[in-house]
């Protein structure tokens, strides 16, 4: 009977145990983890803070779902070390080592500490990252212990806004601050970043941009940080959500090809036999994923690869982000801003709609007719279509009947006013608006679907 072991716990560990058991009632599927929880969502992590949730309502899977599906775990358990030709794993203060047919390397990803002077020495005493259950209850109980008032997080990536919103909802004084020109920088435009800013500052929390943090203030304990550019904001806890890194430690220990993540090919294959890598610790095409759709999408291969159903080959995810704060509806889907890329040449094409009183923004990427990429902000309407049909052909009537961005067309003079291309919607504009060719009345404008 093969043996499949499978190292981390994560979305990308347990989805591909899951995968594996699906197609195969007999594989022996063992899963170690350092952590002391079953798999969990870390969505929720920052609504543990603000005790919005409790540990049990993010945990997905219970000890009876692994019972049910035969797949034995082994919580709190380190895997020092892999003997590859031996197929053996180690585990920390065990002395017998475990056998292996198939290993899978599941280790995800860790926080990205920046080089800020003090950030390291403080981990722990008022500087915090949040990756899991331990570190949220860190946070929280900090919060509680040190009579916090003000906040700070460096980071203003979907991460840290989702945590800035939890921070405020434990009535600290909370600011994001942000490295680059905009929020979100890695999925929003110039445009949609100004909106969003607003909307976030209405939530009561600052927002300070472009700002470089240089060092945590310590004094006993923390104070504050200080910017580049001489700025200093008071804090009594800081939060560092700047990105992550995956972890390849026991890759490299083994001498895996290793680069930013473990490389693998199309089929999650490792550079030794009979190892595979999975999740946010992996590097494929010079790329890394880090988001959740790529986890459950390399899953299913890495699953079909272990049995040697090689059927599916990985072609890379593409990136959907949706920002998980009450009452902002935000997604953000494949290529959004083509010449911020480097992304030229003909057939590219945007429509786009700036509705600033409504608060709402749509553009969605076109190239040679095939959707290649959306930000959809106060607009829900849109997301299914979206998500359907990104990087597929699409029908331009279609598309403009889900996002609601009409051409209409002058009965008079045949002028087309385009709602992708105009600041006001056609619906939105005077009644005694004319048309700016001919003069004839907008009543006398048609929808062209």
């Amino acid at each position: 009977m093969m043996k499949v072991l499978i190292i981390g716990n994560g979305v990308a560990g347990t989805f591909a145990a899951q995968y594996i058991r699906n197609q195969d009632d007999n594989v022996q599927i063992e899963i170690y983890s350092q952590e002391n929880y079953p798999y969990y969502t870390r969505i929720k992590l920052p609504e543990l803070i603000s005790e919005r949730v409790t540990i049990d309502d993010i945990i997905v899977f219970q000890e009876e779902w692994y019972k049910n599906k035969k797949i034995k775990t082994h919580l709190n358990k380190k895997i020092k070390s892999i003997h590859p030709k031996q197929k053996q794993a180690i585990i920390e203060d065990e002395d017998e080592p475990v056998a292996y047919d198939k290993l899978i390397i599941a280790t995800g990803s860790m926080p990205n500490i920046p080089p800020i002077k003090n950030a390291v020495e403080m981990v722990g005493k008022g500087v915090f990252t949040l990756r899991n259950i331990d570190n949220a209850l860190d946070i929280r109980d900090y919060i509680k212990n040190n009579n916090v008032k003000k906040a700070v997080i460096i980071g203003g990536g979907l991460l840290g806004l989702e945590l800035a919103r939890q921070i405020k909802n434990c009535n600290l004084d909370t600011t994001v601050v942000e490295f680059f020109p905009r929020l979100l920088p890695r999925q929003l435009d110039i445009d949609c970043g100004g909106m969003l800013k607003e909307v976030i500052e209405n939530m009561g929390i600052n927002v300070e941009l472009d700002a470089a943090t240089e060092e945590i203030i310590v004094n006993g304990s923390v104070k504050g940080i200080k910017i580049k550019d001489g700025r200093e904001i008071e804090a009594d806890i800081v939060l560092i959500q700047a990105g992550i890194r995956a972890t390849i430690d026991l890759a490299k220990d083994i001498k895996l090809e290793t680069n930013r993540g473990i490389i693998v090919n199309q089929f999650l294959e490792t550079s030794a036999e009979d190892i595979y890598a999975v999740g946010d610790c992996i590097e494929y095409k010079n790329q890394t994923w880090g988001i959740i759709p790529a986890c459950l999408e390399q899953s299913k291969i890495v699953a079909a690869s272990v049995l040697e159903k090689k059927k599916i080959e990985y072609k890379g995810t593409v990136p959907k982000n949706t920002l998980k704060i009450v009452g902002i509806d935000l997604t953000s889907v494949g290529i959004f801003d083509p010449s911020d890329q480097d992304l030229v040449g003909a057939g590219w094409e945007i429509l786009k709609n700036i509705d600033n009183k409504g608060r709402c923004y749509k553009k969605i990427v076109i190239k040679d007719n095939n959707l290649k990429g959306a930000i959809l902000f106060g607009e829900k309407d849109a997301i299914p279509y979206v998500n359907k049909n990104i990087e597929k052909p699409i029908s331009e009537a279609e598309l403009r009947k889900a996002i609601n961005l009409y051409k209409w067309v002058c009965g008079g003079c045949g002028s087309e006013y385009d709602d992708a291309k105009m600041e006001i919607l056609f619906k939105y504009l005077p009644a005694d608006w004319k048309c700016p060719n001919c003069k004839g009345p907008k009543s006398g404008f048609e929808k062209k679907v």
